[in-house]
């Protein structure tokens, strides 16, 4: 990605990693929505890489994939 300074990478990363799962959900075929889905972990995978290498801590996963703490 020429021009794009390191610490703004990952957030760039972010956003396209969003729309292959927007794309996904629109997927007329499972073969689309799964390389969508597939596309999506790369690309947050990359995000997280450049968050490494900027020195980032790693990111949270979101509230929905967290897991629950028994009571």
């Amino acid at each position: 990605m020429p021009n794009i300074p390191q610490s703004a990478k990952a957030p760039v990363f972010r956003q396209k990693a969003a729309m292959c799962a927007g794309y996904a959900a629109c997927a007329r075929s499972d073969a689309d929505r799964s390389q969508l889905l597939r596309m999506r972990d790369e690309w947050l995978a990359r995000a997280a890489n450049q968050d490494w290498l900027d020195g980032l801590p790693p990111t949270p996963p979101p509230s929905a994939m967290a897991v629950a703490i028994p009571l």
